[in-house]
């Protein structure tokens, strides 16, 4: 068996770790928390201490490990009695990064407890393992919500086209709505307009976030068939959502919206003004030009220079 050489400053704090006094464990384990990378072992012990305080402490020192015992350690810190504990167990897994820690969370994800697999997801996301594509779907028919979420969250980062179905189910059907922005942006990985369906059905959600982000994720993809229902989001009740459609339609250069995009000028919301501004420069055309004209009249300042620069380009490009 081979023996561990300890840093200086870990040798001096080991007796310390096995201290009959808690407060005296938390306080050496986080004056070694740089050396986890070096020695998970030792947090890895301390995951297990009798002190909530010192479990706490080993979850936080042990963020974004790949090391196999300590992803081990962080999944059962997720079954904590203490809340604080299990949240630093949750954060400190969603931030590994090395591929390696892939299998160990694959492994454990299929023994998990359900209150526990959105976390494992969440280790996963950003590993993008092709081997967590098919999980990642089952778990989209976990009962919680933040599971069907994390999972969304793990297949947006795969970018799997086999993906797309279910994510498109899930903008049309979800009962909750944070499933569904999720799945609302994670469809801007999509190469094609099969999309557009449960993306339109986004800009129709009885949540204004969700609403916002299908137009978000449509002026992403730029589907020529996405203007007739980004024109409509031109009237939404939101100003915010407003803002990403009249986004949406510049980047699209559609025409047909230049009347729609030139009424919200009359908007209270200089913000919104101004990304109808900046639309109806990048659509163009003679049509656009009298309400750029206008616009130059803008009681905001950023309305009136953007406006400017518009109607410069237009001019240069004859």
């Amino acid at each position: 068996m081979t023996t561990v050489v300890y840093d200086p400053e870990v040798t001096i704090a080991l007796p310390q770790l096995t201290h009959s006094d808690p407060e005296v464990r938390r306080i050496a384990l986080i004056g070694i928390a740089d050396y986890a990378d070096e020695y998970p072992e030792l947090f890895v012990a301390s995951s297990r201490d009798t002190d909530a305080g010192v479990r706490l402490e080993a979850a936080r020192a042990l963020e974004g490990s790949a090391d196999a015992a300590a992803v081990n350690a962080l999944v059962d810190l997720l079954s904590d009695p203490d809340a604080a504990v299990r949240q630093a167990a949750a954060i400190s897994l969603s931030e590994i990064q090395e591929a390696s820690a892939g299998p160990v969370l694959l492994q454990c994800l299929d023994d998990a407890s359900s209150s526990a697999r959105a976390a494992i997801l969440a280790g996963l996301r950003k590993l993008r393992l092709p081997q967590a594509l098919a999980p990642a779907l089952a778990s989209l028919d976990d009962a919680r919500p933040e599971v069907r979420r994390e999972a969304v969250g793990v297949l947006g980062y795969l970018k799997d086209a086999q993906a797309l179905p279910r994510l498109g189910q899930l903008v049309a059907g979800d009962t909750d709505e944070g499933v569904r922005l999720a799945a609302v942006g994670a469809l801007a990985f999509a190469t094609d307009d099969t999309v557009l369906p449960p993306l339109l059905a986004g800009l129709s959600d009885v949540d204004w976030q969700v609403r916002q982000e299908a137009a978000v994720t449509l002026g992403k993809l730029l589907l020529p068939g996405a203007a007739d229902g980004l024109i409509a989001a031109l009237a939404d009740v939101k100003w915010e959502v407003r803002l990403k459609a009249a986004n949406a339609l510049g980047r699209l250069k559609d025409p047909r919206a230049v009347p729609h995009l030139a009424a919200a000028l009359a908007h209270p919301i200089p913000n919104l003004r101004k990304e109808v501004v900046s639309a109806l420069g990048l659509i163009g055309g003679k049509d656009a030009r009298p309400a750029l004209e206008s616009a130059l009249a803008d009681p905001d300042v950023d309305v009136r220079k953007t406006a400017a620069r518009a109607l410069e380009t237009l001019s240069a490009a004859g």
